[in-house]
C-alpha cells in the first residue's frame, strides 16, 4: 500500500526517514512525537519492511488527513533497502533518520535545523529511557560516553572505539548528503557506516549540547537481536576504513593486545595482508604463536616507532595504556587509536 501525499514547499523542509517493522508497541509514542514537533516544516516517509504486527494500520491511521505524510512498503527487505527507499521518496531539503520505538523531544528538529551551518552535520546528546525494566548497563554506558563526545565538540576522536554519530540523531543538507553517497553503501552495520562516511569526508560537525533524542531500551530493540548490531560485528568495518583513512604507511602498525578483540583485529588484519607487530603486556602471553605472529613484550618497544590500534579492553588495563602512552607523549587519533 502506497500512500501519496503533496509536499510541502521544499525549503527548509526536513524530511525524517523512518524504517518500521514490527514497531506497533511504541509507534504510537513515536508518531506523536513527530506530530507535536515545534518545527512544522517536515515531511515524514515512513517505510514498512514486512511488518507482522499493527505497525502498517498505526502508519496509515497516522497519515489520514496529513499532506505531509507517506507510507511505503519496503520493495526489498531489511533496514538498507528501506533507508533507500525512503530518500528516493523523500523531497526535504534537509535529510534526518528517525527509529520507530523512539521519541523525539518537543524541540528536536527546531534545534537541529537552528544549529545547522553551510557543509555541516547537526547531531546531539542522546538520553536512553526505557518501560518498566532497566536500561541496559552497556547502553547506559554508551549513552554518557557518547555525551561527553558531543560535550568536547570532537565526535571523530574515538571514530574507532564505537559510532560517534547516533543514527536518529543527526540533521544534514541533501547535497551534502548526496556527496556521502547517501544510503548506497551495503557496508553493515549501515549507521557506521555512514558514521566513518562522514569522518572520511571531513564533513564539518556541529554538536548540540542538549539531548535531542530519546532512545528506547527495550528487549525486542534492533540492536539486541540482530547479530549485525553486535560490537563483534564492527570490526571488519573498523579495520575497513581505518585503512582506507588514518594509515600511515610511513610507520609500522602495533596491535596491542591479545584478548578476544585483539585476536578478530588481528585476523582481520591478516586477511587484508597487512604487515604488524603484535604485542601485549599480559606476561602469560609473550612468546606465544597466535595465527603465525609471535606476541612481543610490550615493555620493550619503543612506541613513538609505530603507528598503534589499541586492542585492551579491561577497564584497569585501559587505563594503565592510557597513562603509558600519554607518559610517551603520543598523540590520540594519529599515533594511536582506541578500537575497543
Amino acid at each position: 500500500m502506497l500512500v501519496i501525499f503533496l509536499c510541502l514547499n521544499i525549503a527548509s523542509v526536513i524530511s525524517i526517514l523512518m524504517p518500521v517493522k514490527n514497531a506497533a508497541p511504541y509507534l504510537q509514542a513515536c508518531l506523536d512525537s513527530i506530530a507535536i514537533q515545534s518545527e512544522h516544516k517536515w515531511e515524514l516517509i515512513a517505510v514498512n519492511d514486512g511488518s507482522e504486527d499493527e505497525s502498517l494500520a498505526l502508519l496509515n491511521d497516522f497519515a489520514k488527513g496529513r499532506h505531509n505524510v507517506l507510507i511505503a512498503n519496503n520493495k526489498g527487505k531489511g533496514i538498507i533497502p528501506a533507508l533507500q527507499l525512503a530518500y528516493s521518496l523523500s523531497k526535504g531539503e534537509y535529510v534526518h533518520r528517525m527509529d520507530a520505538d523512539d521519541i523525539m523531544p518537543p524541540d528536536k528538529l527546531k534545534m537541529l535545523l537552528t544549529a545547522w551551518e553551510s557543509n555541516s552535520i547537526v547531531t546531539g546528546k542522546v538520553q536512553y529511557f526505557a518501560n518498566n525494566e532497566s536500561i541496559g548497563l552497556g547502553y547506559e554506558n554508551y549513552q554518557n560516553w557518547l555525551n561527553q563526545l558531543m560535550d568536547s565538540g570532537d565526535i571523530w576522536q574515538d571514530v574507532y572505539r564505537e559510532c560517534t554519530l547516533p543514527s536518529p540523531a543527526w540533521l544534514i543538507h541533501r547535497n551534502d548528503f548526496i556527496n556521502l553517497g547517501a544510503f548506497n553503501s551495503e557496508l553493515l552495520p549501515e549507521d557506521y557506516d555512514l558514521c566513518f562516511r562522514a569522518y572520511k569526508s571531513r564533513l564539518n560537525v556541529i554538536t548540540i549540547k542538549k539531548v535531542i533524542h530519546l532512545w528506547r531500551d527495550s528487549q525486542n530493540r534492533t540492536s539486541r537481536k540482530l547479530p549485525i548490531y553486535f560490537p563483534k560485528a564492527y570490526y571488519p568495518l573498523k579495520v575497513h576504513y581505518f585503512l582506507e583513512i588514518d594509515r600511515n604507511y610511513e610507520k609500522p602498525l602495533l596491535l596491542w593486545g591479545a584478548g578476544n578483540k585483539g585476536k578478530l583485529i588481528a585476523q582481520l588484519l591478516l586477511e587484508r595482508g597487512e604487515k604488524f607487530t603484535w604485542a601485549s603486556n599480559n606476561p602469560r602471553k609473550r612468546g606465544i604463536n597466535i595465527y603465525g605472529q609471535i606476541l612481543q613484550d610490550i615493555s620493550i618497544l619503543n612506541l613513538s616507532e609505530f603507528q598503534i590500534i589499541l586492542a585492551v579492553s579491561s577497564p584497569i588495563d585501559k587505563i594503565e595504556v592510557q597513562e603509558k602512552v600519554d607518559n610517551d607523549g603520543l598523540t590520540k587519533a594519529k599515533d594511536y587509536f582506541w578500537f575497543c
